[in-house]
């Protein structure tokens, strides 16, 4: 009988949707930006004759292309600056507009299906100019990153306030125009080929062009294991910890933890590795959170409190998505529900013992973690105000008892 190690598979194209559709959050005028540049790119690529694995790199290249914005608030702005403006005016920006492209390369490139992707994501701003544009910083730009540039800057140019028909000639016309100077002269031809066809325009702005995308390109049938799946959500857990900078490793102890604690509750070795990998994730549905918010050093005001309180329904919704992760997202997703039915955002009473981990992970990392702010609490306060959250039927008392039997093992897994 094959291992669950062996059995428990998840596609990567599931995957990589699910986090473009979790970055789609971090800016309001984002909407699916990422969505359209993924299909537009995955177009040029398929007119250019590329091969299907080029194909499949430029459709995850799409999807993350803009994964190094959470670093920074100043690339957040870069980031509504590029969404609001075709020609941009590089003096005018808080930063470097390649800088988000080399941050996502090295975010990305850790895991090895990505390397490829992270390489055109690295250089999605470098304009054509005349040849000049074959090489950037002393590396060669590749083709798929020409794709992306003009995919990019092509996916917010349709006005949602008119007809996407009305609106494809002035368009095409504006490409024609930068071509060579802006765009590559073949790459600029081939979207003049594909954008000839009145249904490209429609799937541009169709709200559901994931399954479009889905079926024309998503036939990909790389699948994930165990422990390909825990190094993609660590990644996912990293780009999370970006975005929240006073909690620089938070999600990588949350995981840890929660297999260290899984482990000593009697976890077989295979579900105390989806432990970890609700470790990594159950934070992701922060990007919904204005940084403003997540950055902000004093208390929150009730009303901030509240808008914090929707990351774990934003967890369970992207989560939600992926096909094979549901054990996983209901134990990452209720990390926040109480045992008295008090917790938020579902107010469940009948929490599993997976989401009961993580909730106790969670609290554990975060009341002993070094912020900027504050020092971490020592073993005897860390342990107390588990027991006291124990004692108010917050939490589970009985994993509380195992972290407090094994503390000082579970404790040097954060270090």
């Amino acid at each position: 009988m094959p291992n669950q190690a062996t059995r428990y598979r998840v596609k990567l194209f599931d995957m990589v949707l699910g986090l473009s559709r979790a970055l789609d959050l971090l800016h309001p005028a984002i909407g699916d930006h990422h969505m359209r540049v993924a299909y537009i790119a995955c177009c040029l690529a398929e007119e250019l004759g590329l091969p299907d694995e080029d194909v499949q790199t430029v459709l995850i290249a799409g999807a993350l292309h803009d994964v190094g914005t959470v670093s920074s608030s100043s690339r957040l702005h870069l980031l509504g600056e590029a969404l609001r403006n075709y020609h941009i005016d590089e003096a005018t920006l808080l930063e470097n507009i390649h800088a988000h492209g080399f941050v996502g390369r090295g975010m990305l490139r850790e895991f090895l299906p990505f390397d490829a992707a992270a390489r055109a994501i690295c250089f999605h701003h470098v304009e054509w100019n005349f040849g000049r544009g074959q090489e950037f910083t002393g590396e060669e730009v590749p083709l798929l990153s020409a794709i992306l540039h003009l995919a990019d800057r092509v996916a917010i140019l349709p006005d949602p306030a008119g007809y996407v028909l009305a609106q494809a000639r002035d368009i095409r016309e504006r490409v024609a125009l930068d071509s060579g100077k802006r765009f590559h002269p073949e790459v600029a031809a081939a979207f003049q080929t594909v954008s000839g066809k009145e249904s490209f325009w429609l799937d541009i702005v169709n709200k559901h062009k994931e399954f479009t995308i889905h079926r024309r390109f998503g036939h990909s049938e790389l699948e994930l294991d165990l422990e390909a799946l825990i190094k993609l959500s660590g990644i996912f857990g990293k780009i999370v910890d970006f975005f929240t900078p006073f909690t620089a490793t938070h999600s990588l102890s949350v995981a840890l933890v929660s297999e260290g604690l899984g482990a000593h509750l009697g976890f077989s070795v295979e579900q105390a590795k989806l432990l970890r990998i609700a470790g990594h994730l159950h934070d992701i549905g922060k990007l919904a959170v204005p940084p403003a918010i997540l950055h902000k050093p004093d208390k929150l005001t009730p009303e901030e409190l509240l808008v914090v309180k929707q990351h774990p329904y934003y967890t369970h919704q992207i989560l939600s998505t992926v096909p094979g992760l549901e054990t996983v997202n209901t134990w990452a997703a209720l990390h926040h529900e109480r045992l008295d039915g008090r917790g938020y955002p579902y107010q469940h009473t009948d929490v599993p013992l997976g989401s009961r981990i993580v909730a106790v992970a969670d609290i554990f990392a975060a009341i002993t973690e070094e912020r900027p702010y504050r020092k971490g609490m020592e073993q005897a306060r860390a342990i107390a105000v588990l027991d006291q959250m124990a004692c108010e039927n917050a939490i589970d008392g009985d994993v509380v008892a195992i972290l407090r039997g094994n503390y000082d093992e579970i404790r040097h897994l954060v270090r």
